[in-house]
């Protein structure tokens, strides 16, 4: 697969309910994937700065 460049934005679904929504824009075919199960802002800062984005990415083949 090409390189494609994936945004990560973070949403607040309710009080103690994150998600981040991973989008490829420009990349036709691709549906946004909706990524669950944080409790706050500072869990999501933490997966984006950490390992668990790389190897979400891996993961979906987006990274080596």
């Amino acid at each position: 697969m090409a390189k494609a460049k994936v945004s990560f934005k973070p949403m607040r679904i309710a009080e103690d309910d994150w998600n981040i929504l991973a989008e490829c824009p420009g990349v036709p075919g691709v549906e946004p994937v909706h990524i669950r199960g944080f409790k706050s802002k500072s869990e999501i800062d933490e997966w984006m700065n950490g390992e668990r984005r790389i190897a979400w990415l891996r993961s979906q083949g987006y990274a080596k």
